[in-house]
């Protein structure tokens, strides 16, 4: 046996002997009733206190401690923690609402651990030692700190803007990176804060990114060619007023926009919530089925010209819905209806080079253009007439209106249609691609508003009242595409005086605020329409 193997065993034994003597004596002391000498988070155990309940109590004071949250040196809001109402005070989270969670059990078994455990060696040290100290096991709901996180984050996440082209100037705008909370260096923290007592805020950390498109990039973009532009006109008259604002807020957003090779982008992510604080006013928009009064009425005329130059410069159309009904100011099929943030439109660049959108009011026109380094494809849009549906009617009583002899025109009846779409794109090398789809307007119900005592035999028949639901082929030969229908009491403004009607009637009919009547367009659209651009 050499020297230096000698002294190890002996060593070896030594313990060993320890081992056993220091096993012997704890079990001893243990048959005898004599609770082991340990701490637990730094506290003694005290003498005949039931163990498993002081180390309940130990991580319910660990779990209830405080810390206060901030990010990026602000307090994070109570709307983060599920609260209702802001507290006058810092808010302030317990770690358990963090989600973190202590091994109750996992500590019991450490603690009475050196007079269990069958290994000697292991058992050794920490017998019949008076500092033997267990510190809680600590660990994380994942489940509870992430719902928690994500709600800091929905509240304080900023994605990046990209940079722009201004197309007056040709001078590119500059770009302004995101924010977003870190999820798994929140978790460390967390944990952090558990860990060391002294530890009363959490800073939560938050990374800057950039976006897609710097300001060097945008300045060298080719914008020489027009790929695709469309037109459409709005009245800033009246109460129309702040739905022309709403427009012009809008486009600026789209302004200068660019689009990288493969780009996908969201209009509701490039305009924003429809909110006051970003810019929008209330106005008239449709709302399950009817005109309401709501902040951002006119986003869909941008979204719908956007939607019209972008169709006709061949991008590719990923997301897009039309409205419930026609609209006034673009042809059927070319429309796009957007509601933030469920609703959305969102198209996607496929060429090999980037192009960029301008979008500007003037009066009240709204054109947009979509310029890049080349034209590669001239797009036809054609659009056929398939069917159409009548429109119903519902008679309000309105108690305000008793003993009154007016009767208010809420909202115009429109007919309901179902097209079919064709686009055509023809590349320069002469290959074609045809995308056909159906579109469903469904029929927009005529309502009037009436004293309680009205004779409702008095409103004017519904001009599709004779059609034979069965036999649509026989009902629509003159009725859906250019006749008239029977013509209604003349209307009046709410403030204007009477205007007498065109037929026999014991009733003033009125418009009423937000009531437009249809245009020819919604009421005897053409079967067929095509357009190439």
């Amino acid at each position: 046996m050499s020297m230096g193997l000698l002294p190890r065993v002996v060593l070896f034994a030594g313990l060993l002997g320890l081992g056993l003597t220091g096993g012997i004596l704890a079990r001893e002391r243990m048959a005898q009733g004599s609770p082991p000498t340990a701490k637990v988070d730094g506290v003694p155990v005290p003498e005949g206190r039931d163990l498993r309940s002081f180390v309940a109590e130990r991580a319910e004071t660990l779990l209830s401690r405080t810390v206060r949250l901030t990010l990026d040196g602000d307090d994070v809001t109570s709307l983060a923690l599920g609260r209702a109402s802001p507290p006058a005070v810092p808010v302030r989270a317990t770690l358990g609402d963090l989600g973190v969670t202590v091994d109750v059990d996992a500590v019991l078994a450490r603690v009475t651990r050196p007079w269990t455990e069958p290994d000697l060696l292991l058992r050794y040290f920490p017998v019949d030692r008076g500092d033997l100290d267990v510190p809680l096991e600590i660990g994380l709901d994942a489940d509870r700190a992430l719902s928690l996180v994500r709600r800091v984050k929905e509240e304080r996440d900023v994605a990046p803007v990209s940079a722009r082209l201004d197309l007056d100037t040709k001078a590119a705008i500059a770009e302004r990176p995101g924010r977003y909370v870190d999820f798994d260096g929140a978790i460390e923290a967390f944990l952090e804060a558990a860990r060391r007592p002294e530890i009363d805020t959490i800073a939560l950390p938050s990374r800057a990114f950039p976006p897609r498109v710097s300001q060097a990039f945008a300045a060298t973009l080719d914008v020489n060619q027009t790929l695709g532009e469309f037109e459409t006109y709005f009245s800033r008259a009246g109460d129309q007023a702040r739905r022309g604002k709403n427009i012009d807020v809008a486009a600026q957003k789209i302004d200068g926009l660019v689009l990288s090779p493969g780009e996908l982008v969201s209009f509701n992510d490039v305009v924003g919530e429809r909110s006051v604080d970003n810019g929008f006013a209330k106005s008239w928009e449709i709302c399950k089925g009817e005109m309401v009064e709501g902040v951002g009425g006119g986003t869909c005329q941008v979204a719908s010209t956007f939607y019209a130059t972008l169709f006709f410069g061949g991008m590719d159309v990923i997301e897009r819905l039309p409205h419930s009904r026609p609209s006034a100011y673009i042809p059927m099929g070319l429309d796009a209806t957007v509601v933030y943030p469920i609703v959305d439109l969102k198209v996607r660049n496929p060429y090999d080079f980037p192009v960029v959108i301008r979008a500007k009011t003037s009066g009240n026109a709204l054109k947009m253009q979509l310029f890049g380094a080349a034209k590669p494809a001239l797009v036809t849009f054609q659009r056929d007439l398939v069917d159409t549906f009548p429109y119903r009617r519902k008679v309000v009583k309105d108690p305000r209106l008793r003993g009154s002899a007016k009767v208010v025109m809420k909202q115009h009846g429109i007919r309901g249609y179902k097209i079919r779409r064709t686009r055509v794109v023809v590349q320069k090398d002469g290959s074609r691609r045809l995308d056909t789809n159906t579109d469903l307007y469904p029929a927009t119900t005529e309502i009037y508003e009436v004293p309680p005592e009205f004779d409702e035999t008095l409103l004017p028949p519904l001009p599709d009242a004779e059609k034979d639901d069965d036999d649509d082929d026989r009902a629509m030969a003159p009725k859906t595409v250019g006749s008239d229908p029977p013509a209604l009491p003349a209307v009046r403004d709410t403030t204007a005086t009477p205007v007498a009607s065109s037929r026999p009637s014991s009733f003033d009919l009125v418009e009423g605020a937000g009531a437009h009547p249809p245009t020819e367009a919604q009421r005897n659209p053409p079967k067929t329409l095509r357009l190439t651009r």
